[in-house]
């Protein structure tokens, strides 16, 4: 694993791009009232996957997952303290077993599954901060429902197809020279 510095333009991307992931991903402020678990995570999932990859492909560097859901978890946060948390730990957590497996992100394999990690580990601390916050069990978060499996498994596709537009809207972008 090489440690690269953060170069200012790094920095500035990355919070560009936390910007555009949270305009994008604004679509699911008309479902932050329906109580069923899972369900804004997989309308948001192909967002940050596809954002994620992107920014990975144009910054390579350990951090740089972190960083950006560091900075789209500081403008959630003015929403509410549990949606900074969540982004943050889930982008740390899916940056910390991405090192671990691929030991940076030398490869498209390794971007890609950073990428699609982090809506896909949001969902258990998305469980947790509700089974806290409102002082429910875990059997009442997930309310044993057909509904919330189909959300769970919508967040992993949609994760896994965000993962993968990322890399293809990134590949173009760098044979244009846009990245």
């Amino acid at each position: 694993m090489i440690l690269k510095r953060f170069m200012v333009k790094d920095i500035v991307f990355l919070a560009v791009m936390a910007a555009l992931l949270f305009l994008c991903s604004a679509v699911s402020m008309p479902v932050m009232s329906i109580d069923l678990f899972g369900l804004r995570n997989m309308i948001t999932a192909i967002f940050y996957s596809l954002f994620a990859t992107v920014t990975l492909m144009k910054v390579p560097k350990v951090g740089a997952l972190t960083l950006l859901g560091f900075f789209n978890a500081v403008i959630l946060f003015m929403m509410s303290p549990v949606m900074f948390v969540t982004n943050f730990c889930s982008a740390l957590l899916a940056e910390i077993v991405v090192l671990l497996v691929f030991r940076g992100y030398e490869g498209m394999k390794a971007i890609v599954t950073a990428a699609c990690l982090v809506p896909i580990l949001a969902l258990p601390f998305t469980a947790l901060f509700s089974m806290i916050i409102n002082g429910k069990a875990f059997s009442e978060v997930i309310q044993a429902s057909p509904t919330v499996a189909l959300t769970c498994t919508g967040t992993v596709v949609l994760s896994l197809l965000g993962g993968f537009l990322g890399r293809k809207i990134g590949g173009e972008l760098k044979k244009a020279g846009k990245i």
